[in-house]
């Protein structure tokens, strides 16, 4: 099996980054409000990134973008 996109995947959200802005952001809420934050979170990166793996040339093909344009846009952003 090969790890290389999950590492690299790993490496641009880098989730020990976020957990202070976390802490910072919920700092009012109960235990289960923050639980709750963290499932919706967690749900709704699940489904971008899916939607993403499953349609994601379909999506760039109707609005005309080409997949090396595309990488070139992300690598820029990086």
């Amino acid at each position: 099996m090969d790890f290389k996109p999950l590492v690299t995947l790993l490496a641009i959200v880098n989730p020990l980054a976020i957990v202070p802005f976390f802490i910072h952001y919920t700092q009012g809420f109960s235990k289960s409000q923050r639980e709750r934050t963290v499932l919706v979170a967690s749900f709704s990166a699940f489904v971008v990134i899916a939607v993403s793996a499953l349609l994601g040339l379909q999506i760039l093909e109707f609005f005309g973008i080409s997949l090396a344009s595309f990488q070139v846009g992300g690598g820029m952003l990086l």
